[in-house]
């Protein structure tokens, strides 16, 4: 049986940029046991959440360039996502609707787990198509 081991966040940013090589290297290698089928990761939201500002604010990279990274990541044979098709489509809005990843995780996760209200003063909730309001209209 495989050994299951929560990631964090500067794992898969090694894995991602390869960067710095010494870490990288040795991320890759774990990953080699993943890909023999000794090791399972998992992967919470959070860290998800937290490698698309990491990616995005550092390594400014495009967040259509990481969508499609973590999207590949999540679906990855020996990774284990929590919640992992509202992860997924929280990574498809933050690319396609141009919104912080928290707030897409925060739509998905209301569609999924009625009710689908949100109290925010955000105005771009309207671009992921979800019921939200100000505190003082609720």
């Amino acid at each position: 049986m495989a050994r299951k081991l929560w990631l964090d966040t500067n794992v898969i940013i090694r894995i991602i940029t390869g960067d710095p090589k010494e870490l990288a290297q040795e991320a890759k290698d774990m990953i080699l046991k993943v890909e023999m089928g000794e090791l399972v990761l998992r992967l919470s939201a959070i860290v998800v959440a937290e490698c698309c500002w990491v990616l995005e604010s550092f390594y400014e990279a495009h967040p259509s360039d990481i969508s499609d990274t973590l999207l590949k990541f999540t679906n990855a044979i020996g990774v284990e996502t929590e919640e992992k098709l509202v992860v997924q489509q929280a990574l498809l809005d933050f690319s396609v609707k141009k919104v912080d990843f928290v707030d897409a995780y925060i739509a998905a996760h209301a569609k999924a787990n009625p009710p689908e209200d949100v109290v925010t003063w955000d105005k771009h909730y309207k671009r992921l198509d979800i019921s939200h309001d100000r505190p003082r209209n609720w």
